[in-house]
């Protein structure tokens, strides 16, 4: 029973240092709680472990896991709900069941463990992000169509351009956010929201203003207010 309790405790050394995940947003973004899952289980709880040590545990069952979400949020959420939304993790493969163990009188609870696949995950919604840019381009291509606009010769490759950059910055500032992985770590600083962070701030980088910049000015010249 004790060496089931300790693997537990050393799931969180034995899963890659980190991750990148591209998902969709329906299935992730716009579901606060998934994302207040991510992060708890990132956080973990204390417990002591089987050399009398304290040590932070980071694979967690569902009671656990609704105990903190609540305390978190100041409302219940029911296990059937929470249950929903692990196998949603599960599938876009940010969590995964870390054991499964035999608890509660005679062990006959089976008991199931979730934590991350990855001790830092960087998730983005590129793929999401790329079908609605270009679908957005393709509404305008038809509007601009009918009122006789001109658009610049590589147009339609705008949005695959935009996902290709996109896709690059998100593996340059997730790497370099490793570097300080133990310094993020000890001072309690989010790491995701770091993350999120430096993307809103890298939109005005040069890549994307030079992809745009002839669009830019086909609408300069047909709406005399920009």
């Amino acid at each position: 029973m004790a060496e089931d309790r300790q693997q537990l405790i050393d799931h969180w050394e034995n899963i890659p240092q980190f991750v990148f995940v591209n998902v969709s947003k329906e299935k992730y973004f716009s579901h606060p709680v998934r994302r207040d899952i991510i992060r708890l289980l990132r956080k973990g709880i204390e417990e002591e472990s089987p050399d009398g040590s304290f040590k932070v545990r980071r694979a967690m069952n569902v009671t656990e896991i609704s105990k903190k979400l609540c305390q978190k949020n100041e409302t219940s959420i029911s296990k059937t709900t929470l249950y929903f939304h692990l196998d949603i993790l599960i599938e876009l493969g940010l969590i995964s069941v870390v054991a499964t163990l035999h608890e509660g009188p005679h062990g006959r609870n089976k008991t199931k463990y979730f934590g991350r696949v990855a001790r830092n995950l960087f998730i983005s919604g590129n793929q999401y992000i790329y079908e609605n840019y270009k679908a957005q381009f393709d509404e305008f291509q038809k509007f601009a169509k009918l009122t006789g606009l001109n658009l610049p010769n590589n147009y339609t490759d705008i949005p695959k351009q935009f996902s290709k950059t996109n896709e690059h910055f998100f593996r340059v500032f997730g790497e370099w956010l490793i570097k300080y992985e133990d310094l993020i770590d000890g001072n309690q600083i989010e790491m995701n929201l770091l993350y999120e962070f430096l993307q809103n701030v890298n939109c005005i980088h040069s890549d994307y203003i030079n992809l745009l910049n002839d669009l830019s000015q086909v609408l300069k010249k047909n709406i005399p207010d920009l």
